[in-house]
């Protein structure tokens, strides 16, 4: 394994930073960050330990019940991320950030009584950046490229383990529990005719989802071979978009993982020309 050099490695953190930045920034406009869930009361930790731990600790009701720590840590958060994009070594922004990005994920999927999974990315990348130049960097990006292909390739294969491509109606079934509400409050929007339609043409809908399935297995090859991570890149931004169009689920921050099969060298180059 190559080690990677302290150049590779700001050149990375530059993309991965200002990428988070800009991800803080949209939580802020969608009012998301941790001063503006309005000192929430119901909580919906569900079965993971994580967040029972965390409920436990009495950090979740800390960090959104206090008028100054609120605030406070959203522009620890925000700065961590700015300090860590221009600053080198980065060590210390690099392990604020990751600590109050995991508080902020945790505290926001409970309160929010859904366990969002488009932090993950942001999280998982944030890890290696605790590191300097060499060994541990490499390995720890590696792992987080791993981590990306698992993901989408278990999503694929719990589909087809679960039998969902194999009764005829699924999607449609799934698309009218999506959009019952959206449909109810705005028969007359932007999406709802695609909706509608895809309902109405449960065959069609099912053809999506297994070309969706399709593709989440196709993810199993970058365990074997980094020759199509381009292709793979391509693939991912396309399954983030058609997710939002025909489910309405944004995946934004997620988009985070482009990074793991970006062609590092390449990029490098272009800076340099």
């Amino acid at each position: 394994m190559t080690s990677t050099t302290q150049a590779q490695i700001d050149l990375r953190a530059r993309y991965f930073y200002l990428g988070s930045a800009a991800v803080l920034i949209l939580s802020f406009v969608s009012s998301a960050l941790l001063s503006q869930l309005s000192r929430p009361v119901l909580i919906d930790p569900g079965i993971d330990n994580t967040y029972w731990l965390m409920h436990w600790l009495g950090v979740p009701g800390v960090v959104t019940h206090s008028i100054l720590w609120a605030p406070v840590l959203d522009l620890i958060l925000f700065f961590s991320a700015l300090a860590a994009a221009a600053l080198s070594p980065r060590r210390t922004y690099a392990i604020v950030f990751s600590v109050l990005l995991f508080i902020w994920h945790i505290t926001l999927s409970t309160y929010s009584m859904h366990h969002y999974h488009t932090l993950v990315g942001m999280l998982v990348l944030s890890v290696p950046f605790w590191f300097g130049q060499g060994e541990r960097f490499t390995f720890l990006w590696e792992g987080a490229r791993y981590y990306f292909f698992f993901m989408f390739a278990s999503a694929g294969l719990w589909k087809l383990t679960r039998g969902a491509i194999f009764d005829p109606h699924q999607m449609a079934a799934i698309l009218k529990a999506q959009h019952a509400q959206y449909l109810y409050d705005y028969p007359d929007g932007l999406f709802a005719s695609l909706y509608t339609y895809l309902i109405s043409h449960a065959g069609l809908s099912q053809t999506l989802l297994i070309s969706m399935m399709l593709i989440q297995l196709s993810f199993l090859g970058g365990f074997f071979t980094k020759r199509l991570d381009r292709i793979y890149l391509y693939l991912f931004i396309f399954f983030v978009i058609i997710n939002y169009l025909v489910m309405h689920i944004s995946s934004l921050p997620l988009l985070i993982f482009v990074l793991v099969l970006m062609d590092w060298d390449k990029v490098a180059q272009k800076q340099s020309s």
